[in-house]
């Protein structure tokens, strides 16, 4: 996920959505930043709590879309 020359101290993920947006997310000590940039950049801070609960979500609708892809397949 992070992109070797500019991955720095607390990069987790830097993930591309296209050539002009990208979703950054950090973490130091309890501090969990996620950055979408794009045009208009937008930072926020999450919990842990939080953040288990995003990734949880996320999880969840990509196993659903993976499924409704496979179901539409062939």
């Amino acid at each position: 996920m992070v992109n070797e020359r500019d991955s720095y101290p607390g990069q987790i993920a830097r993930i591309e959505i296209d050539e002009s947006a990208a979703i950054a997310i950090e973490q130091i000590e309890d501090e969990i930043t996620i950055a979408i940039a794009s045009v208009v950049g937008v930072h926020f801070q999450v919990t842990a709590d939080q953040a288990l609960a995003l990734s949880r979500a996320l999880a969840l609708a990509a196993g659903n879309a993976a499924k409704f892809s496979a179901s539409t397949e062939g």
